[in-house]
């Protein structure tokens, strides 16, 4: 039989079927696609070994001559897309060459980004867990405005005021809060391990299903040894994100409507259980419907919300 070329979301497709118990007839039918049997066998066995339906990707993309971008050139095109989706292609090759010094062809500048698109359409949002950390203390979350009559300053004196500094561990699907953890003291590598193998992963599914690509930034406690094992444990997969690009990181927007609701309140200022309360106010901001929105703000493709019909009496 010759040789067929399949795109890799439909290898993805054809594995998730065969694990859910659908038959190769039924898969070809949905498909509409005349797959061998040699080409099921090969992908599933893959798949059971190396948790991928591509043989060795990162060898395939080193191959060949060298990429004219770097990943911080691709990483400013996409940041200034962003910022200027009204950009014609000129303006965009311009403004990478004024940055980086870069200087690319029109044709250049559109494949890379469509580049980058077809990377990211990859995975479907709801099969992305966001995570990260962050610190909360009362004195950083006081009220900055104030009433007074007009001229003179606002005086305000604060009674009571928890001085306690509390770390916050959240990962966050589409549908919302999805594992979390707070320590008075700072995150480090192994007790992000701790948090992963006992209180994160047993709730992820593995790849390729909803919440089954761990995504996370750079830091060095994400990169750790055993980092890469215990996903693998569990069949998931791990991404990191660019350098520097927080905007990608839909949970970094979770914290600040975190303690935009803190100021807003002042509960930890008189709370004598600020842990308690932390968590409380995680799953009270940390909603489906603020993660949804938060993700396609960051550029991840949501499906639109199907409301039920309105039932008229």
């Amino acid at each position: 039989m010759p040789y067929v070329y399949y795109p890799p979301n439909i290898k993805v497709i054809v594995v998730r079927m065969t694990i859910e118990g659908k038959s190769r007839d039924s898969i070809r039918q949905t498909l509409g696609l005349q797959i061998s049997n040699q080409s099921f066998n090969r992908w599933q066995f893959l798949y059971e070994q190396t948790r991928r339906v591509v043989r060795n990707p990162e060898e395939y993309e080193a191959l060949g001559r060298p990429r004219t971008l770097t990943s911080e050139d691709r990483t400013f095109m996409v940041q200034l897309v962003r910022n200027e989706p009204g950009l014609f292609l000129v303006e965009i090759r311009e403004k990478l060459y004024d940055a980086t010094g870069t200087l690319l062809s029109v044709t250049a500048v559109h494949e890379n980004l469509y580049r980058y698109v077809a990377r990211m359409s990859f995975y479907p949002a709801n099969y992305l867990v966001f995570t990260d950390e962050s610190a909360v203390c009362d004195r950083n979350l006081l009220r900055t405005h104030a009433r007074s009559p007009c001229g003179t300053p606002a005086a305000r004196y604060i009674l009571r005021q928890n001085s306690k500094r509390l770390s916050i561990l959240p990962a966050i699907s589409i549908n919302g809060l999805l594992a979390l953890t707070v320590r008075e003291d700072t995150y480090n590598g192994i007790k992000f391990e701790h948090f992963l193998k006992w209180t994160l992963l047993p709730r992820m599914n593995k790849f390729p299903a909803p919440n089954s690509v761990l995504v996370c930034d750079n830091a060095r406690i994400h990169q750790g040894a055993q980092i890469g094992e215990i996903c693998d444990e569990f069949g998931v997969r791990v991404i990191y994100l660019p350098p520097y690009c927080p905007e990608l990181n839909p949970i970094e927007l979770c914290f600040a409507s975190l303690k935009s609701h803190l100021r807003k309140t002042q509960a930890l200022s008189v709370t004598n259980e600020p842990e308690w309360l932390l968590r409380r106010a995680c799953v009270k901001v940390m909603t489906a419907n603020l993660c949804q929105k938060l993700y396609s703000h960051c550029g991840y493709v949501v499906p639109s919300l199907v409301r039920p019909p309105s039932v008229r009496q």
